[in-house]
């Protein structure tokens, strides 16, 4: 639990007003979560990353278009490289010279992004359960989720077929249905018997999916994510950790090896979590605070 006050912000930006939710003593280094998503608020993470206080003070950022922060007139406006600047936001609003970052699932776009873009303003990255390129997204997200549907529930699959075949997309609420068969497989070692999230009413905000992935969000990538791979630069990374769950199918270790590999080989760690899929924080919360902590202390 956290272990110093808890502070609500609305910080005003060029676009709109952004909310953080801050735990922690003031005078401790500042972490900030990168959230998942994209579409959803930060509140499924609580209460997990209190166990970071004191060390830290942990700043929860809900982007643009997501959770209580302001959503925009013009849709396709969402992107990864907004989202980078709402993490520049809080870091000026909260007064740190420098933060570390942890980019969580959708999360790792953005964190890249801003790591990238503000060098010097990263002290250590980690990358937990990330997606950090459009082909990664397309190939895990879309397609691997996909050949599950399939192979597990081929009369599904069929049906999904046909609703495509009949002019819907799969943001149509038939089809959501549908892909919602398989997705908890793929997230949780157990689907049946996991920790609960906390999911409040701020929930999922399709417009913020729809522009960032695309209109057809669940078959191919065509939205402000197209074509996004900074992997080319990766080198220029801080040190960075980079965390998988071995059971994980939609940010697989192969492609937390594929990561790793290209950073820099003085400034790159992979840990695996042995009993995890998506959500190793929830699954081996032990395992994943002391990781994780043990990384950050190294920066001091």
């Amino acid at each position: 639990m956290a272990t110093g006050p808890t502070h609500e912000h609305h910080v005003e930006t060029a676009d709109g007003r952004i909310y953080v939710e801050v735990e922690g003593a003031a005078e401790a280094e500042l972490v900030v979560l990168a959230a998942g998503g994209p579409g959803v608020g930060h509140d499924h993470y609580h209460p997990w990353f209190s166990r970071l206080t004191p060390a830290h003070r942990v700043a929860y950022v809900d982007y643009s278009g997501c959770g209580r922060s302001d959503r925009l007139a013009d849709e396709t406006d969402y992107s990864v490289e907004l989202f980078a600047r709402n993490l520049e936001a809080v870091r000026q609003h909260l007064g740190a010279e420098s933060v570390s970052l942890i980019g969580l699932s959708f999360g790792g776009f953005p964190a890249v992004e801003y790591a990238l873009t503000h060098p010097g303003r990263v002290r250590r990255l980690v990358l937990s359960n990330a997606q950090v390129t459009a082909a990664g997204w397309q190939r895990w997200n879309i397609d691997g989720v996909n050949a599950e549907l399939q192979r597990l529930f081929p009369a599904e699959w069929q049906e999904l077929l046909r609703l495509r075949e009949a002019g819907v997309r799969s943001l149509d609420p038939r089809y959501q249905e549908l892909i919602a068969l398989v997705v908890p497989e793929l997230e949780w070692v157990d689907q049946w018997n996991h920790p609960p999230l906390n999911r409040p009413d701020h929930g999922f905000e399709p417009a913020v999916y729809r522009a960032v992935v695309g209109d057809d969000p669940e078959w191919e990538v065509k939205g402000t994510l197209t074509g996004y791979d900074r992997l080319a630069e990766f080198a220029g990374l801080p040190p960075t950790l980079v965390l998988s769950g071995r059971y994980d199918r939609l940010t697989p270790p192969v492609l937390a090896y594929e990561t790793v590999e290209a950073l820099a080989p003085d400034r790159r760690a992979l840990h695996v979590f042995e009993r995890s899929a998506h959500r190793p924080w929830a699954e081996q919360p032990d395992e994943y605070v002391a990781t994780v902590t043990s990384f950050l202390a190294a920066a001091r």
